[in-house]
């Protein structure tokens, strides 16, 4: 009851929805299987015909094409093996995503069940081998099955979508009490969108001040890289002061707070260089550098490109 209780919670569509993907996993497996069996019986009076009758190549393309069905049916029943564990963990991770990926799933096996009755059903009779006249009563046996599965597949994924809708609504309202409503979940939420926001801005305004030679974006890369680096060294002496604060993630934090701070040492003198060179020409070799590259894969003649880069050399 504790394992219960600890993976389904006690929310009554957790138990509804679970109930439900076990009986629709074992009642499909069941009519699968019954599919399989009489289908195999179908392959099987096809090799006997195919070992008494050696003259029609029809044949030989009717029994790969029969027995290429098989595989399918293995696969749709491991596909309700597959759901009833994708759902198990669904409902312990409360993963409103994976609810939606689960509906999509539940369709796409409900018209699985339609696509594979009309399959058997117009197996033998468009190949134009006559085969439905050799099987007689043994053709398309499975028929009842196929229809039992097709409409059980449709009823339980409509109770599953309706289900799921409910789940959903109830994961939803857990995961805002949980994030929505603590304020420290916010405000390390709110951390994380803030530091990628000023990283990406920081690395736009660095990359564009260079390429035009602008001043003000050169001075916000700067400002920004000397905000960051008092930052990280705040949050060294905090990780410091306080080891029991960072307990699970001291060593992780300590890593990259001195990964990032050696990346700014090495970034903030490069972009003072770079700085004084503005109106001497940098950009103009930047340019220059660029279209060098591009023409080094140009499809001219070996000798003009040659003469090209001979000439080019000497005006330099």
């Amino acid at each position: 009851m504790w394992i219960i209780s600890r993976v389904f919670g006690e929310s009554r569509w957790t138990r509804a929805i679970f109930c439900l993907i076990v009986l629709q996993a074992i009642f499909a497996i069941a009519f699968e299987v019954v599919i399989f069996v009489f289908h195999n019986n179908e392959i099987n009076l096809i090799n006997h015909l195919n070992l008494s009758d050696k003259e029609s190549d029809e044949l030989y393309i009717a029994f790969a094409n029969a027995r290429s069905l098989l595989v399918y049916f293995v696969l749709f029943m491991i596909a309700q093996l597959f759901t009833v564990g994708l759902v198990v963990d669904a409902i312990y991770q409360r993963n409103t995503i994976q609810l939606i990926a689960l509906v999509a799933f539940e369709l796409g096996m409900a018209a699985y069940s339609f696509i594979q009755f009309h399959q058997s059903s117009t197996l033998f009779s468009e190949d134009g081998s006559g085969l439905s006249h050799y099987l007689g009563d043994a053709y398309h046996n499975s028929k009842w099955a196929q229809i039992t599965q097709a409409c059980t597949m449709c009823i339980s994924t409509c109770i599953f979508c309706f289900l799921a809708y409910k789940l959903y609504l109830e994961f939803g309202w857990h995961i805002y009490k949980k994030i929505g409503a603590d304020l420290a979940m916010r405000e390390l939420i709110e951390h994380i969108i803030l530091s990628c926001v000023i990283s990406i801005l920081a690395l736009i305004s660095a990359y564009w001040g260079l390429r035009r030679e602008r001043k003000p974006q050169m001075y916000m890369f700067f400002f920004s890289c000397l905000t960051s680096m008092a930052y990280y060294i705040y949050t060294l002496v905090q990780i410091a002061q306080n080891p029991s604060k960072f307990l699970g993630s001291k060593a992780f934090l300590t890593f990259f707070l001195c990964v990032n701070l050696v990346l700014i040492l090495v970034s903030v003198p490069i972009g003072v260089i770079c700085l004084r060179n503005f109106n001497l020409g940098l950009m103009n070799h930047i340019s220059h550098a660029t279209a060098s590259a591009t023409s080094a894969h140009s499809m001219a003649p070996l000798g003009l490109e040659k003469a090209n880069s001979t000439r080019r050399w000497s005006i330099e």
